[in-house]
């Protein structure tokens, strides 16, 4: 009767802490160096633990490559050059059409095993026109039972330059 009660007391944890859920409204831009995002989630030692998508640009074209400005703050942290392609494969995708984007993080790693307990930042960087990039990051700490809307903090290269900050909107991060 004990092991049952430990049984359904760790499966209730458990199910505090499904996935994270990630929306913004992206809307396309015109320009050079623009319509770049990526989404990514980094442990306490600021180690990637998985990326949940990079445009195909900067990801499978190596775009970084020709516009080190593109998605820099992803690139330096998830290293593509020591990715195979098959990894960039599974993260990249092409840049969506206008409109709510929906992104998932069953609280795996890159391998597919669940993370152990331990502070993570969920993080989405846009580069809106060349050299100006965003990185919105909330924090989630599964040592702790949370549910709800996580805190979202805004980071941007250049505050003052507007062109495209329309880009990305309405960041909102969840626990479900």
């Amino acid at each position: 009767m004990k092991k049952l009660f430990l049984l359904i007391m760790l499966m209730a944890a458990t199910a505090l802490f499904a996935d994270v859920e990630v929306d913004f409204d992206y809307k396309e831009m015109s320009g050079f160096a623009s319509n770049q995002f990526a989404l990514w989630v980094e442990n306490e030692n600021s180690n990637v633990v998985k990326t949940l998508f990079a445009t195909d640009f900067t990801a499978a074209k190596r775009g970084y490559k020709k516009r080190e400005q593109s998605l820099n703050n992803w690139v330096a942290a998830a290293k593509p050059d020591k990715m195979t392609d098959s990894e960039i494969d599974a993260v990249s995708g092409a840049t969506p059409k206008s409109g709510t984007q929906h992104f998932t993080w069953d609280l795996t790693d890159r391998q597919g095993q669940k993370v152990p307990d331990g502070k993570y930042f969920i993080k989405l960087e846009a580069t809106f026109f060349a050299g100006s990039n965003a990185v919105y990051t909330g924090t989630i700490d599964l040592s702790k039972a949370t549910t709800g809307p996580l805190d979202v903090v805004l980071e941007r290269s250049e505050p003052d330059n507007s062109k495209n900050a329309n880009m990305i909107q309405n960041v909102k991060m969840s626990v479900k």
